[in-house]
């Protein structure tokens, strides 16, 4: 079990650090107004940030969906889930005043940094009903919405890349990221799978190869970058390549991590407070240094930032945990 726990500190740790990396951008994708586009080493890396998010759906549903929450229980972690969002969105609102902007009516619009927390309140919500259910009912959502949004994507992807002068809309949606209720399962169910290491790599390549497919896709039909992220969430190939990580990392030894152990631990138990402080240190950085906005920078120093803002959200986070306020952080 202790095993188990730590490859589950490795996922949580990794995909913070894609959520920062995302939010970092700064790098040329190499795409050129006018040139047909083709992915870059550059742009494929990034794609890996497509699966920060649903790695967090992965490990929330893989701790959670089988314990079955009762209505009481289940309650108070949607309650605790918004307040915190609703807590730390009004500092980020704050942050917006103190450095002169409007505060209203705009601003509100703040609370959407920590879209993800919502989200997965809404996904507890959506768990809870179906646990009152038979076991159908749920494979029969999770079908649906591997049909709309995940396939249907697919297809878009597909009519684009053949002429990216299509007329057809895109019906990409995050279903009011009712996809995340497929990785919150999909977290559960391969939880005590055992897969074959080739299965998994192959699993990995077609699922970054689709995210190349959708970079393409996109940048030639919308006529500008395609940063990854949020618009490949609910993917086939981010679901693929999503899968494929948690397998490879899921059962990951302590052993063979012994050196990096207490620093991935770290992290690991500091995931949330990644996610929730990155943002708010790169608005004080945008506020104090106005001039970072649409700069670019060379690819290992993105990941540098990255690291760095992700280590020091941690120890932001871990003075919170270890002081009187804990709770502002208490899940």
């Amino acid at each position: 079990m202790k095993e188990r726990i730590f490859g589950y500190d490795i996922l949580k740790a990794l995909a913070a650090f894609l959520v920062v990396l995302y939010h970092v951008g700064m790098v040329d994708f190499g795409y050129r107004d006018g040139q047909y586009y083709y992915p870059t080493l550059v742009q494929v890396i990034w794609l890996f940030t497509a699966c920060g998010v649903p790695l967090f759906f992965m490990v929330n549903g893989a701790l959670t969906v089988h314990r079955n929450y009762n209505l009481r229980k289940s309650t108070e972690k949607v309650l605790r889930l918004v307040l915190v969002a609703v807590l730390w969105g009004g500092v980020a609102i704050g942050m917006q005043a103190l450095n002169g902007r409007p505060v209203f009516p705009l601003s509100l619009g703040r609370l959407s940094y920590y879209w993800f927390l919502f989200s997965l309140a809404l996904l507890y919500v959506v768990n809870y009903v179906l646990s009152l259910l038979p076991l159908w009912c749920r494979w029969v959502v999770v079908g649906g919405l591997l049909v709309y949004p995940f396939a249907s994507n697919q297809v878009w992807d597909l009519i684009t890349l053949h002429d990216p002068e299509t007329h057809l809309l895109s019906w990409r949606t995050g279903f009011f990221t009712l996809y995340g209720v497929v990785y919150l399962y999909a977290g559960d169910f391969l939880r005590t799978q055992q897969t074959n290491k080739w299965i998994v790599l192959a699993c990995g390549i077609i699922g970054l190869a689709l995210l190349a497919l959708q970079a393409t896709a996109f940048s030639n039909r919308l006529h500008h970058d395609f940063e990854g992220g949020n618009y490949c969430f609910p993917t086939i190939g981010a679901l693929l390549l999503s899968v494929a990580i948690f397998l490879a990392l899921r059962d990951c030894k302590m052993s063979r991590c012994l050196e990096m152990r207490p620093f991935i631990t770290f992290l690991g138990n500091n995931a949330l407070g990644i996610y929730i402080f990155h943002l708010l240190l790169m608005m004080l950085v945008g506020n104090l240094v106005p001039q970072i906005h649409g700069t670019v920078i060379h690819p290992v120093i993105a990941l540098m930032i990255a690291l760095l803002y992700t280590v020091l959200s941690a120890g932001i986070s871990e003075l919170i945990r270890r002081s009187p306020v804990a709770f502002l952080l208490k899940l």
